[in-house]
């Protein structure tokens, strides 16, 4: 009976990739469960590894795991994946009660093989450990002779879809590992400079490296993909790309720092944390919800992401998103957001007051504050807000605290019931 599956990183498949832990585990398993349909490539592995006989019984699952990582996680694919792995373990002997599975350094297999280790030990009533194998980005960087990071620059693992449809320089430096297609080419119009360092099968006699300015691969690095993928398999190959220069990120300043603003009466602060239960609290509110453009209700783990994600937004000069406390009780009273969103150089601004704290001016008391601060420490020289056109008690608001009603834009904001109202616009330029 099986007691614990065992998953062991392979790196970019090379005996040299495995950790020291990795291969004392491999030392213990009793059966290897092949999910990615090669066998003998995993046998020469683990002899390698090993270098002993007997080697671990090999068990071949019927469906193999590689597609998985191409088309995704599929529940047909899954229960088909499910299937073909209980039944090449069908015939397990009493003493075979370690399973291991060889998971190479590819994103998509590695969750996948987390997947299916635990469905199996989920069905055996066993344990999953797993114990990693070499990165491919230290490997890569090894391999090349560089450092994966220089000064204060950012490193982080993308896909290949979300290098060729997201990146952007100021993002740092980028890894991927196991791109076939090679998408970075995509990215030779737009970023021309960029140095990209490529390798395939990894500490292996037949190694293949290429490093250079993006625009002079695009024939050389489908030429030495080639090469890699008519030695045989498996074809491991990672890229790392590395801006020529430091660029910055495009779009606003950040926030300027604030403790808080107060009046004496009310406290403006920056969002914390700790702040979600505010955030729940003003979203589900009816009244809130009444004049929100869907009517849906915030769940806990969405007003505690939009907390925790504020400092993030005041950072990157999104938004300053703000609690209203009263300075009396020191009780959260609502919240005020200032988004640039907008034209360059213009606020919007939207808010929100829970329902013990209405009628006592909180709201007029943090559009004065909150537009002093802006015009005072920001280039912000505008700021807009607007309300469907029923929701007269934010007007009266907005006209309280200097905010001037300039149009009606009709049909502007969804209702809940999929409808649409005017919305009535208000502005306050810099003084």
């Amino acid at each position: 009976m099986v007691k614990q599956i065992r998953l062991i990183g392979t790196g970019l498949g090379h005996s040299a990739h495995l950790t020291r832990a990795a291969t004392v585990a491999l030392g213990t398993v009793d059966v290897v469960l092949v999910v990615d349909g090669d066998a003998d490539a995993q046998r020469t592995l683990v002899s390698e590894v090993l270098q002993r006989q007997p080697l671990p019984r090999f068990a071949e699952a019927t469906t193999p795991l590689s597609p998985l990582a191409r088309e995704g996680n599929s529940a047909a694919y899954g229960e088909a994946l499910l299937a073909g792995c209980l039944d090449a373990l069908g015939d397990l002997t009493p003493d075979e009660q370690i399973v291991g599975i060889l998971v190479p350094g590819l994103p998509r297999v590695e969750a996948a093989a987390d997947q299916i280790a635990h469905r199996l030990a989920d069905h055996f009533g066993a344990g999953v450990e797993v114990v990693p194998g070499l990165a491919a980005a230290q490997l890569l960087a090894a391999a090349h002779g560089i450092s994966l990071a220089q000064d204060d620059e950012n490193v982080r693992l993308v896909s290949a879809e979300g290098l060729s449809e997201s990146y952007e320089p100021a993002d740092g430096v980028a890894v991927v590992v196991g791109d076939p297609d090679l998408r970075c080419l995509e990215l030779t119009d737009l970023y021309p400079d960029l140095n990209v360092y490529w390798g395939a099968r990894l500490g292996r006699d037949d190694e293949v490296l290429v490093a250079g300015r993006l625009d002079e691969l695009t024939v050389e690095l489908p030429a030495a993909c080639a090469r890699a993928q008519a030695a045989g398999p498996p074809l491991l190959d990672a890229y790392i790309v590395r801006p020529a220069e430091t660029r910055a990120r495009p779009g606003p300043a950040p926030w300027p720092a604030l403790a808080e603003l107060t009046d004496g009466v009310l406290t403006l602060r920056p969002v914390t944390t700790e702040d979600w239960p505010t955030v729940l609290a003003e979203n589900n509110d009816e009244e809130s919800l009444r004049w929100s453009l869907t009517g849906e209700r915030l769940t806990e783990a969405q007003a505690r992401q939009r907390a925790a994600g504020a400092r993030r937004e005041w950072v990157r000069g999104r938004a300053a998103r703000l609690t209203m406390v009263d300075r009396a009780t020191g009780r959260a009273a609502g919240q005020l957001g200032v988004l640039r969103m907008g034209p360059p150089e213009v606020g919007i601004i939207g808010y929100g007051v829970l329902p013990e704290f209405r009628g006592r001016g909180f709201t007029t008391r943090a559009l004065r504050l909150v537009a002093d601060w802006v015009f005072s420490t920001t280039s912000i020289g505008r700021l807009e807000l607007g309300h469907k056109v029923d929701n007269v008690a934010s007007g009266v608001v907005a006209a309280r605290a200097g905010f001037v009603r300039e149009a009606v834009l009709a049909g502007r904001l969804r209702n809940a019931d999929g409808s649409f109202s005017d919305e009535v616009v208000y502005a306050r330029g810099r003084p």
